[in-house]
């Protein structure tokens, strides 16, 4: 298979996991170092919004570069997962979050979870189905009549 522009073959990358995740928490650290310091830092009699986010980054970014760090002297991988999988998890959260109120509870419940399961190794129909069925009505129970939040069990596109 030639490699080209666009085209994704078999993504084998390894790079150890500590380096990543302390890659991670550095750019992390980074990131709220920099939105902190926007804050007033103040002064150690009286300080400022900005004390915290900032002291906390600076942990963050110490212990990113100490995690980094020690993933040298360890051997191990971590191997890019599957994209499949992932996509069909992300594609029931969007489709939940989108159609929520338009289709209503009793008909987006269901087919979000039976995507979201179809995503594991391990997917049964039967077991999907009945998860599908326990997570609506566990959900109408506690959100809609315990808690009288304004969801519709029926969207407004069928006349709910």
């Amino acid at each position: 298979m030639q490699r080209g522009i666009g085209v994704v073959a078999n993504m084998n990358i390894s790079i150890g996991i500590n380096r990543l995740a302390g890659l991670i928490f550095i750019l992390m650290g980074v990131t709220f170092l920099w939105l902190g310091l926007d804050f007033g830092f103040g002064s150690m009699l009286r300080i400022g919004p900005g004390f915290f986010p900032v002291i906390l980054s600076s942990l963050l970014i110490i212990l990113g570069i100490t995690v980094f760090a020690k993933s040298f002297l360890a051997d191990e991988s971590f191997h890019m997962p599957r994209v499949g999988p992932m996509t069909r998890v992300l594609a029931s959260i969007a489709i939940f979050a989108a159609l929520m109120q338009p289709v209503g509870s009793y008909i987006i419940l269901p087919v979000v979870v039976v995507l979201a399961a179809s995503a594991s190794p391990q997917f049964r129909w039967r077991s999907a189905l009945t998860l599908a069925a326990g997570t609506t009505v566990c959900s109408d129970l506690i959100f809609r009549v315990g808690l009288g939040l304004p969801f519709y069990a029926v969207g407004t596109w069928f006349g709910g």
